[in-house]
């Protein structure tokens, strides 16, 4: 898949923000008293765990590299 300069940048930007969010919710799944809560981030936090290396290899693929 070929993609443009300006939709490298794009996925690059979407998985830096998904790295930083990642932390959040791993955070909270461990701290939280909230048996629901707690479940809901660990499911974003496993979520986020396939789709960041996913991304970055799109990206890196395409020849720009993080």
């Amino acid at each position: 898949m070929n993609l443009s300069t300006k939709e490298l940048l794009y996925l690059e930007d979407v998985a830096k923000l998904l790295e930083s969010t990642d932390k959040v919710c791993c955070q909270v799944s461990q701290v939280s008293g909230d048996h629901q809560g707690k479940a809901i981030a660990q499911t974003i936090c496993n979520d986020y765990h396939q789709w960041i290396p996913s991304i970055s290899s799109m990206v890196n693929s395409n020849g720009m590299v993080q």
